[in-house]
Parts: structure tokens; sequence; C-alpha cells
């Protein structure tokens, strides 16, 4: 679903007013203040806070504006935090919908309102995700305050349903707020409601600005207890309560059930990308992480320089979407971690070059569906391409221009380096086997030696095609050589990444990066010339406008590794499946009997998997290892179901199932788990 911006003026007050709803985004008095007593105050908010015990606090609102509440929000947090450093409560999520957000420069135009609020205001303005479908995952440390801001763009009533919701519920305070329900009858329905109570936790508090009949009586069906308060200024009422009693919960797929872990202790094995960014994703939430490796980005994330760019389809398929979610989030990541940490990068931007007629007609069908921003896709002719590239490109092409190249190993020695404390790294070792005894991983090594953990990660890439407890997932190995070409004067002035069938990269000391090979079921990583003839081919064939292809070279420096891919091209992430269990207890799912009727699925406890990536762990491995952790840490995850389901790693046994693909004796049941 292509996003569109909200179309907004600012009255003679400077307050922004949206066309399409002829209301107000905050109040012409004082919006802040509003915010403050309606929701904040309202909401109990400060109180609850010096009461908590959880790690955690959940509010979750219905229209994020100009994004006031949140920021309201935040800058509450960060004084409680700076009052009460030794509270156990160490962050707050605040979850927020909105179906037509604020382009960039109508926020900022709006957040100039608040002078008192200007640091805050700036953060999120340089956080401000691509305006695309889901969930963006926005990440703000301020004064010691944690603060998470999970942004979902698209229809309330089509986002509620997505959000991953554990038993006990996921909200502990409602900010019902939007446009007037007299202006904005859809978002202010019964089914919104209802949402509301099936996602809040028991005591769960709302509060809202308006006091019409109909929204009381829905919030009062829907299982709130309702009262009349005080309004904000001119207005005589408003509407604030409580959820006495927690639902009961349908799961609607109860075998892709992800369950949290007791334990604040984890072993990663595996240190490239994902087990990087998983262990710099659980040390920023407190874990003490154990990561054992045989080296520290010996795999596929040991290359010099790799392509930063998501891969985005013609139409808006679950895929293109995560691929467009992960990319942001792993900018923001970046750019974050760069600010203290040096690695060889540059955010050149990357040519998606059209050099033949059928990529031309793809690319044109993909500008003309719109489902992506131009300030994450932009169409460009020959000559607007030549002038980014620096070299002469004869082609029409797509930029992304936050997209570039990075060091991947440099990359993942940072994100371990910026883990502090918390981490410790174990190299040297290999893992030949995991059996579970007593409550404990035996993680036992090829030297002979052994160490047990009660909750272990599997980010062992490539490498996880020899573990036998792994030997009934459909894991493919594809090995992958890439050249660093010398630069020469027909092409050193290159300046941006050139993407076709493959890739080249702008110099870093006197070679480019040009790649790759993809031969599938290979596990040898010796350099061959035979490779290096391919890559040179593939790169002259596809940029043959070009009089400079003809002048690449090779000279036998390269390296070649093997990335680990799936049938379906997406990553699994999530605990491990107990296959046999699992095969049994949906042996019948072809029947399309209700959900209701399965129990939730059985994993092998305390076994985890962040694998699968490909040649995406540059884009992909930030946010899925934030999602993992936040899964670990019984915390909101910042992607719907649909994709969570289809990332889970008993994702193809389920399939089959479905499909009845083998469940037809007790021995091929067996065989086949």
């Amino acid at each position: 679903m292509a996003i569109q911006t909200a179309q907004i003026d600012f009255n003679e007050l400077g307050t922004p007013v949206a066309n399409a709803f002829d209301d107000v985004y905050f109040s012409n008095a004082n919006g802040l203040a509003e915010t403050r007593y309606v929701f904040l105050h309202n909401n109990q908010i400060p109180q609850r806070w010096q009461q908590w015990q959880n790690a955690h606090f959940v509010i979750a609102e219905t229209g994020f504006g100009t994004g006031l509440n949140f920021l309201a929000s935040l800058a509450a947090f960060a004084d409680f935090r700076a009052n009460h450093p030794s509270s156990p409560l160490k962050r707050l999520y605040f979850i927020s919908t909105e179906k037509f957000p604020l382009s960039r420069g109508d926020l900022q135009q709006a957040l100039n309102h608040w002078p008192v609020l200007a640091e805050y205001s700036q953060a999120l303005l340089n956080n401000y995700p691509h305006l695309t479908a889901g969930c963006h995952r926005l990440l703000f440390t301020l004064h010691d305050a944690d603060v998470v801001l999970d942004l979902w763009l698209g229809d309330l009533h089509e986002l509620l349903v997505q959000w991953h919701c554990p038993p006990t519920g996921l909200v502990d305070a409602w900010f019902l707020d939007g446009f007037a329900p007299s202006k904005n009858p859809d978002m202010w329905t019964d089914q919104l409601f209802t949402h509301m109570a099936t996602l809040g936790k028991q005591d769960c508090t709302f509060a809202t600005f308006t006091a019409a009949g109909f929204v009381r009586r829905g919030l009062q069906q829907a299982g709130f207890a309702v009262e009349k308060r005080q309004g904000f200024g001119h207005k005589r009422d408003m509407l604030a309560g409580y959820l006495p009693s927690k639902l009961p919960q349908a799961d609607n797929q109860p075998w892709y059930f992800r369950r949290t872990a007791a334990h604040k202790q984890v072993a990663i094995i595996g240190a490239g990308l994902a087990g990087a960014n998983l262990a710099y994703s659980l040390c920023q939430k407190g874990y003490q992480v154990s990561l054992y490796s045989k080296a520290i980005a010996d795999g596929a994330s040991g290359n010099r320089q790799g392509g930063f760019y998501p891969q985005l389809h013609v139409d808006d398929n679950l895929s293109s979407r995560f691929m467009a979610q992960a990319f942001g989030f792993a900018r923001r990541r970046y750019a974050e971690l760069l600010t203290s940490q040096t690695v060889d990068h540059d955010f050149c931007g990357v040519l998606q070059i059209a050099f033949n007629a059928a990529l031309k007609d793809k690319q044109q069908k993909l500008v003309q569906k719109g489902h992506w921003p131009t300030n994450l896709l932009t169409p460009l002719d020959s000559r607007a391409a030549s002038d980014i590239a620096g070299l002469d490109i004869p082609y029409p092409a797509l930029f992304i221009q936050d997209g570039g190249w990075l060091d991947p190993a440099g990359l993942t020695q940072a994100l371990l380096q910026a883990c502090g404390d918390n981490l410790q790294i174990i190299q040297g070792k290999v893992v030949e086997e995991l059996v579970h005894q007593d409550g404990q991983w035996q993680l036992h090594w090829q030297d002979s030696s052994h160490n047990h953990h009660p909750l272990v990660v599997l980010a062992t890439g490539a490498d996880s095609v020899h573990l036998p407890l792994l030997h009934n997932l459909p894991l493919r190995p594809v090995r992958g050589q890439v050249e660093h070409i010398p630069s020469l004067p027909a092409y050193t002035k290159l300046k941006t990444v050139l993407c076709h069938k493959g890739y080249m990269t702008p110099a870093i000391n006197g070679r480019h990066a040009m790649g790759s090979t993809y031969i599938k079921q290979d596990m040898l990583c010796d350099y061959r010339s035979t490779e290096a003839e391919q890559n040179l081919a593939i790169h002259q064939q596809a940029m043959a406008g070009c009089d400079w292809a003809g002048q690449l070279i090779t000279d036998g420096q390269g390296r070649a590794s093997v990335r680990l891919g799936l049938p379906d091209h997406l990553p699994l992430v999530g605990a491990m499946p107990d296959l046999p269990t699992q095969s049994k207890s949906y042996a019948d799912l072809y029947l399309g009997k209700a959900p209701q009727g399965y129990a939730q699925a059985t994993d092998l406890p305390g076994l985890y998997l962040l694998m699968g990536l490909g040649s995406r762990g540059l884009c992909t491995a930030p946010l899925l290892a934030e999602m993992l952790s936040s899964q670990l840490a019984g915390e909101p995850l910042p992607l719907d179901n649909a994709t969570l389901a289809a990332l889970s790693p008993n994702r193809f046994l389920i399939r089959d199932c479905q499909r009845k693909a083998f469940i037809t004796t007790e021995a091929q049941r067996s065989q086949s788990c």
C-alpha cells in the first residue's frame, strides 16, 4: 500500500490544520499543555512510572500526527530517569499509528511551535523514516532515557490486528487520539475499541480528549471501565478509564507462536554481521553475552566492501516491505554507530542500472506503481545517472540515495566494540554438536572442549549445514567470489555504487569491489580464475554501452565466501522448532480446522536461530537482530504478524502440513523430521 502524506496548512496562530479533516493537530490554546493533561495526567503516567517494577512500559497511540504526544512522553520519561536512576523501569516503548504522515518539511514547521521540546524534536527529525507501509522502529537515548518509537504507517484497523501480542497483553496505556469523531468517523469504531481491549494488559488505562457518547458506550462494550473527567481548557468533559480484566485472546496462528526467554545471559555462536548485530541489540537491553566463533567476520561478512541497498520489487509485497523497513533501520543504526566507531564506508548512493529493455520496462512499472517514496528510490535519466556516477552511464537508472557501501568486516568489529563490558568474545571455536541436558545446552567444540548455556542463539551462517540438529531445515549454501580490481584512470572517478546483474563500488585504497558469482551447494572458499573471468564478463556485458567498461581488468585479487539462503529467499529468525513434535501436532492442518483447536508451537527450549541472510546481511541483520532481541526480552516486536510468520524457522514444515505434502505414515513423518 502506497503511503500518502497529509496535506496541511498552518493557520494564523501557526497551528497545523489537516485539509482532509478540517481539524487542527493540536489545540490553538496550548497543545503541549493539553497533551500533558489529557494523556499523561489522565493515564496517571508519572505516578505509575514511580511504582513500576518491570523493565519497560508500553504506550500505544492512535494517530501520530505531529508527534507531539510522543515528544511530550519522551521528555517526561527523560525527567523520570534523571530523578529515578535506580528505578527498574529502563525503557519506554511508544507504539503509534498514522495513515497520513506528515512530510519531513511539514513536521519540522509544526514542531518549531514548541521550542521547549527542540532537543527532542530534532532527534525525531534526524530519525524520521522513509514513509513506507509497516513499522518503523526509531531508537532514542537521551539523558539516560532509552525510548523506542514504533511508528506504524497505514490504516489503523489493518495495522492493529498485525501487532504481535503476548497472551498477557501488550499495552499499558492507550492515548486515544486522532481528529475529532465528527471529523474522522472512520477511525472511531467498535472495531478499534475491541482491538484496544484485545491488545491491552489487565489494568491497562486509556485517556481521550473526546466525551462523545458513542465512544464511551463503545469502550464500555469492549470491556473498559469508563468515566467522564474535567476536560482541558474550554472543553467541559473528556473520557478516561482502565481495563479491569484481560479478555481471552484467540491465537490465529498458534503454530507461529513466539516465546520469550527468562535468562539474561545469552550465548551466540557466530561472529559475522548477524551475530554481531544480535550481540549489540542484546547488550543495549542489558544482557550479558558470550560470543563464540572461529574468528571475527571469517565468513561472508569478511569482505572489504559490501553494497548497501534494499531489494525492492514492482509490487508492494511482504518481501519488499520487509526490505524497506530493514534498510531504514540499518541506515539509522549504522549512522548512530559511526558517530563513535571508525568504519570504512561511503553513503554515496546506489544506481540500479536498466541496461536492457526488460529492465527499463520493469523500472518504469515500479515507478508508476508509486509504492516507494522518491527520497527512497528516485528514477533518473542517463544524464542524471552519469552526473551521480561520475562516469558515462548511457542507461536510465533508479537511485537509492541513502545507500552506498560499507566494510562488513570493519562494521562487525565496530558493533562488537560498542557492546562494551556486557560482551565476552571467545575465538577459536567451531561448534560440532549441541545436546540439551538438565536445562542447559551442551556446546561441543571441534577442539574437544565444551561449554554449557541455558540460552543459545545460532548465527552460524553457512556452517549451519554441518550441524546435525539443523539437517531437516532446507538450508542452501551459495558460494560467491568478489574481485578486488585495480582502479584505472578510465573508471577511477566512479563515485557511487553501480548495481546491475552484479555490482561495482567506488575505489578504496586503489581498488574497487566487483562481484559476485553465485554457485549453489559449493562450500569451498578457494580463489578461482574462472570465476574472476565470469565476474568480468557479467560487468562488461551489462555495461556494454560504456566505453570504460571495456577496460575493466582483474589481477587475481579477490575473496570467496559462502552465504546461506533458504528456498523462499527469506531468513530464519526465532526459536528452533521441535520438528518431530510439530509434525505430529499439525499433521492435519490441511483439513482447515479452526486454529483454536491447535496447541502453541513446541520448540527446543532455549535454542534460537538467526541465519539465512544470504547476500542481504548488511541490510537485514540489524532489524532481524533487534526483532529477536525484543522477542527474547518479552518486549514489543518491530514487525507485523505476517512477516514474523514468513521468517519463522518452522514455516516450511507448516507449509508441508497445510499441503499434506508428507504426512502419510508414522515412518514417513519421522523420516521427514
